[in-house]
């Protein structure tokens, strides 16, 4: 796969997979797939992978957007159920630490995701029956598990099918996620009721499952063999400064804590932002649901705009991981502009929208980012990719409990919102440096510049 869009374009000129499970090759071999076979399957299983983070994006905004209306049914109110998000990170933190054992051989990946997508499916169903508060919180412990281990599973998996390609599909899968985030408070706005809400969005999920069941297990043996490999030979483990970096899944770890804010911000802003509106007043109220709209309309555009630099970043092979750095750094660079804007122009509506637009446009693509980094700097390995995710899942439940605290028991009050949206996109800094001198990151690629040399100085 040269770049995400050709790989769109052969998913479309190619759409007969049970053509692909069918085919046999002609020669003495036994062979149930050939290459061009296994090709096809990995857009197919990549899009499917896509599909399921999208479900993971509807969930997480979903919880947040109606929780307002949730807790008015469980009679009592948004800020006081704030232990929803520890119930909730309960079950999302138990999801990351298991997902590295689900996800390893023997086991299949894709059965996994299947069981959990349809646990997940009954959970969403059952959230507009629940009336007391207990039932509340077995419901968020329930969807963090859910929720994680099909998030972590989609990046595991991706980084198995998709190897040291995976760095666009990688960024392809936050970018679904923000589309479907975008599009939850449509529904909200269209629906009349949380059960026909909820019912719609649980659609997704079914589709999802179905196409996965459709697809074959890339574990399979007529399958894996075809793969791309998983470490890219320019960025390997001997770019790590120490052998316990690699080990103890230092960097990883490092990339984690990144994305522990990128997310805590990001799930703090959709469940808040219209109890912000409500009790700052800088907008009218009737506006509140168009506000988390417009942050998560452009958070799916960064995305696309990220992914796009993305598959230029990937076509650059292993020097992509310098130009990477700067990219992200600009991108945080806006989400803290749009934080401090928010801060700094608490009553005006005109600073408002403008922090909307540029916070949701800065922070929707360093997730995706993020991941790239990992990819490169790190071999692929479930419990490598489950640190990171892990950090998505702790940070998406204490960011938004933490501020739900200092919201009902300090004077900062509702000012908590714009104070942890400017915290969340700059404490991410130290972190993406700190991954330099971790793995050595100024000497990548420095080996092909000097291989170049040798073969142009022996030619002449």
């Amino acid at each position: 796969m040269s770049d995400l869009k050709g790989t769109v374009t052969d998913v479309e000129q190619q759409p007969l997979l049970s053509e692909a499970k069918s085919t046999k090759k002609t020669s003495s071999s036994d062979e149930v797939y050939s290459k061009a076979d296994v090709d096809k399957i990995r857009n197919f299983l990549g899009t499917s992978y896509m599909m399921a983070m999208g479900v993971c994006g509807v969930v997480l905004t979903a919880i947040g957007s109606t929780l307002d209306e949730i807790a008015v049914n469980c009679g009592t109110t948004s800020t006081a159920v704030g232990t929803v998000f520890i119930a909730r990170g309960a079950g999302a933190v138990a999801g990351a630490l298991v997902s590295a054992k689900l996800y390893s051989p023997p086991t299949k990946g894709n059965t996994v995701m299947m069981c959990t997508m349809v646990v997940l499916t009954g959970l969403l169903v059952y959230i507009p029956f629940l009336t007391n508060v207990v039932g509340l919180h077995i419901i968020f412990c329930g969807l963090g598990f859910c929720t994680a281990v099909t998030d972590t599973g989609c990046q595991i998996m991706t980084r198995k099918v998709q190897g040291v390609q995976a760095g666009p599909w990688l960024g392809a899968n936050t970018v679904v996620f923000g589309v479907a985030g975008a599009l939850v408070p449509l529904v909200d706005i269209i629906t009349t009721d949380l059960f026909t809400m909820y019912a719609t969005l649980s659609t997704v999920s079914v589709i999802t499952l179905v196409t996965l069941l459709a697809l074959p297990h890339p574990e399979s043996a007529d399958v894996i063999k075809y793969l791309p490999e998983k470490l890219n030979k320019g960025v390997g483990k001997s770019k790590a400064v120490g052998e316990f970096i690699t080990k103890y899944y230092v960097t990883e770890m490092t990339i984690g804590s990144m994305v522990f804010w990128f997310i805590g911000g990001k799930v703090l802003c959709s469940s808040y932002i219209e109890d912000y509106v409500v009790e700052s007043g800088v907008i009218p109220s009737s506006q509140k649901e168009w506000a988390l709209m417009t942050v998560w309309v452009f958070i799916a555009v960064g995305r696309f705009a990220g992914l796009h630099d993305q598959i230029r970043l990937n076509r650059m092979g292993v020097k992509g991981i310098h130009p990477l750095y700067t990219s992200l750094v600009l991108w945080i660079s806006c989400g803290i502009v749009g934080g401090g804007v928010i801060f700094a122009f608490q009553k005006s509506q005109t600073a408002f929208w403008a922090s909307m637009v540029l916070y949701g446009f800065g922070n929707g693509p360093c997730v995706g980012y993020c991941y790239d980094l990992n990819n490169r700097l790190t071999e692929a390995t479930e419990q490598g990719m489950s640190i990171v995710m892990f950090g998505l899942n702790f940070g998406a439940s204490i960011v938004p409990y933490a501020a739900t605290l200092l919201w009902d028991d300090t004077p900062l009050s509702y000012r908590v919102v714009p104070v942890s949206l400017f915290v969340s996109m700059i404490a991410p800094l130290p972190f993406l440096y700190l991954t330099r001198p971790l793995n050595n990151v100024t000497s990548i690629g420095k080996d092909d510049d000097k291989s170049i040399k040798t073969v142009t100085v022996e030619s002449a």
